[in-house]
């Protein structure tokens, strides 16, 4: 047989990084996503104005009275901020599901203290006294569970970005990571999924740093009602390992 058609018996010398590949990734994402723009904007300039119906301003602020009754309700039992034992400073991840607007500013500051500004959110948290109220407050507009390491590792990997300067930066190389939390002893990719799975004592250090996770939605949409509690059958409120088949939906 001719060698023509011969298999080197030799693997590539070449070498292979993740980080390398994920920022040739994001690369790519972000100049689809600039021609996207360019086309919103310009069909934009084309369109005409809509008139936004009085009705829409309305539902928008009976659904504000109706959190401010609930949150009160909440209060007055004086059950949020109970918190097992088994549960304390445990790892959680929260997604903001539903509600691109909200008009009750008590319900966007909630949100916003948990770094969850944004529909399609994500952040990683310790499951305290602090948090379990603020989540109880705003339960109808956030979904949250306990991650795996996987689900952690994803996330960071994935959709992982530092504040940096007050400007937002992909996490595509160590040395990035070694010169910001180094001094933490933090100096490579893996031993942020390690310190933020663990809730170490630098979690709130590094999350600092952290920018939220953009997610997008589920693939195939949601199966069922997003103003539902996931207990009864809907989506919202805490899913407990059930999360990691949600967020591996949204990545």
């Amino acid at each position: 047989m001719s060698d023509k058609y011969a298999v080197p018996n030799k693997l590539p010398a070449k070498q292979v990084s993740i980080l390398a590949h994920r920022k040739k990734r994001r690369n790519e994402e972000d100049s689809h996503k600039k021609v996207k723009q360019l086309n919103r904007a310009f069909k934009l300039r084309k369109k005409p104005r809509g008139f936004i119906k009085a009705e829409v301003f309305v539902n928008q602020y009976r659904k504000a009275e109706r959190d401010a009754h609930r949150m009160r309700r909440l209060i007055a039992a004086k059950t949020l901020f109970k918190v097992t034992d088994a549960e304390s400073n445990k790892l959680l991840v929260v997604f903001r599901h539903r509600a691109h607007k909200i008009a009750s500013d008590v319900t966007n500051k909630m949100l916003n203290s948990l770094c969850l500004g944004q529909l399609f959110n994500a952040a990683l948290l310790k499951n305290n006294e602090e948090t379990s109220a603020l989540l109880k407050l705003v339960e109808p507009y956030v979904t949250w569970g306990y991650p795996s390491i996987n689900t952690v590792r994803e996330l960071i990997f994935k959709h992982g970005f530092l504040r940096i300067d007050k400007k937002k930066v992909a996490i595509d190389s160590n040395k990035l990571i070694e010169d910001n939390l180094g001094h933490l002893g933090v100096i490579c990719i893996e031993d942020i999924v390690h310190e933020m799975f663990n809730a170490t004592e630098n979690f709130d250090k590094i999350k600092k740093f952290l920018v939220p996770f953009k997610l997008k939605p589920p693939k195939g949409g949601w199966e069922r009602k997003t103003g539902v509690s996931f207990a009864k059958g809907g989506e919202y409120g805490n899913r407990k390992a059930a999360i990691n088949e949600l967020i591996a939906k949204c990545l």
